[in-house]
């Protein structure tokens, strides 16, 4: 028996708020090795939120795992949590396309680094598995302002 949609939509929405609360540390390749050394808890908690074949859409664009840590770190990089919500909604019923998401969440607020600075809202559905036990995200939608999610690359 699989989990009830509010408690996966609840998952989601706890883990997308971990995951913009997280810091990430940029090492570059070939910098001198350091033991021990800053942990990128962003990186970890990607890595176990996400199945290693996840792809997303951020609409209108599909974009491969790579592309969307890229794109989650920009918005990351926007992410108040002094003025954010982050929480779980039913997700939506879609009948003319392949993806189907089984959780929702919904996430709002004002963001840091854009003017003028109002309220943004930041909807993410995702279909779930599991791996090794533990809920994954296999697919994730993200609509938003694109601006909120470019990061050093154009995602």
């Amino acid at each position: 028996m699989s989990p009830a949609p509010e408690s996966r939509s609840a998952w989601l929405a706890e883990h997308l708020k971990e995951l913009m609360e997280s810091p990430h540390v940029h090492l570059t390749e070939g910098g001198a090795e350091m033991a021990p050394g800053p942990v990128d808890m962003f990186s970890t908690r990607f890595d176990a939120m996400f199945m290693p074949d996840a792809h997303a859409i951020l609409v209108p664009d599909h974009v491969d795992r790579h592309q969307l840590k890229e794109c989650l770190l920009g918005l990351q990089r926007r992410w108040n949590d002094k003025a954010a919500v982050c929480k779980g909604v039913p997700p939506h019923e879609v009948h003319d396309m392949e993806f189907h998401p089984d959780m929702a969440a919904k996430m709002e607020f004002t963001p840091l680094f854009m003017y003028p600075a109002h309220q943004e809202t930041v909807m993410a559905e995702a279909k779930g598995a599991m791996m090794e036990g533990q809920e994954r995200v296999s697919e994730l939608m993200l609509e938003g302002d694109p601006a909120l999610f470019r990061h050093e690359c154009e995602c």
